[in-house]
């Protein structure tokens, strides 16, 4: 019983970090932010974490490795078709909070020390970024689609996903679900009459 009290406060720390670093973004949140939302102390947050960036690093870590377990499950139950995969895969991704893929990339990474920017990079491109190349390569190994660089094309679809999560915060916007499957049916079909 003892040992789940830290163990709470940790995870509560993690996920109003995470909440806090998806709506502004690791430069603007502090650590003053985080202890208050949560409720403790910005010593005791101290104890959990040594410094934003070890919280920073700890928080996508934590985001990387659910939607990497999140999309295989995803694929894994779509069965081999192309359509069905990326379906699966964007109903995954609008699931769940929004990543914003190239915020973090470009803007919250780079302040970070570069082996963890590096570090950070190679989970991301294992747990995210992988799974939809593999996606494609099969699709072209299995004749689905003619041959395009499977990683423009997993690059693309993550884009794709980015630009559903701003669509749908315009005025009269579609549900995301419905986006994404005109997004996917746009890839594989393209935009030519039928």
């Amino acid at each position: 019983m003892f040992d789940q009290v830290p163990l709470n406060a940790r995870e509560r720390v993690l996920s109003v970090a995470e909440m806090l670093f998806r709506q502004r973004g690791y430069n603007v949140v502090t650590m003053r932010d985080i202890a208050e939302e949560v409720g403790i102390r910005q010593a005791s947050l101290y104890y959990h974490f040594p410094s934003k960036e070890q919280l920073f690093i700890t928080v996508i870590e934590q985001v990387f490795e659910r939607h990497r377990n999140g999309l295989h499950r995803a694929l894994n139950e779509a069965g081999s078709d192309l359509r069905m995969q990326l379906s699966a895969a964007s109903g995954w991704f609008i699931s769940q909070p929004p990543i914003h893929f190239l915020s973090v990339m470009h803007t919250d990474m780079p302040v970070l020390s570069e082996q963890e920017t590096q570090r950070l990079s190679l989970i991301a491109e294992y747990s995210i970024f992988e799974p939809i190349r593999q996606v494609f390569i099969m699709a072209q190994e299995q004749g689905q689609i003619r041959y395009v660089k499977p990683n423009l094309l997993a690059g693309f679809f993550l884009s794709i996903i980015d630009g559903i999560n701003y669509a749908s915060t315009l005025p009269e916007a579609s549900p995301k679900d419905v986006m994404a499957s005109e997004m996917v049916s746009v890839l594989l079909d393209g935009l030519q009459p039928q």
